[in-house]
């Protein structure tokens, strides 16, 4: 076989392999459009990290309790950028969430963009919605 051939076939895969990090069994992560950006206030009922497309690895993630008491999760960036903030969240803490909401996984879903708790404020992606990790 060539050497062409062979870069070729690992170009070909290299590909695939990046649109299927992309995608989820359930389609592509939807994207973030700054024009649907909304806050969203409530108090945290869960802090948990997971495998997550959205931020490409391990990913943290926070259940939001809403006023109306419905649930909904909440997507920060990838848990060691997180841990880098020294962000530590607990069952119970007020925030606001700026981010938009998303059908993710057939669920509604919030790509957050800043968290402010109190004083504090920490962005997970820039003024036009690209992540900073």
């Amino acid at each position: 076989m060539k050497t062409s051939h062979i870069f070729l076939i690992l170009a070909l895969l290299g590909l695939s392999l990046s649109v299927a990090a992309q995608t989820t069994t359930k389609g592509p992560v939807p994207k973030y459009y700054k024009s649907t950006e909304a806050a969203f206030k409530g108090t945290v009922d869960d802090v948990h990290d997971r495998a997550c497309p959205v931020s490409g690895g391990l990913g943290s993630h926070l259940m939001l309790k809403q006023a109306d008491g419905t649930l909904i999760e909440v997507h920060l960036a990838l848990t060691k950028f997180v841990t880098q903030y020294e962000l530590v969240l607990h069952k119970g803490d007020v925030v606001e969430v700026t981010g938009v909401k998303v059908k993710f996984e057939g669920v509604d879903t919030i790509f957050a963009r800043k968290i402010k708790r109190g004083d504090d404020e920490f962005l997970f992606r820039d003024n036009y919605g690209k992540p900073l990790w």
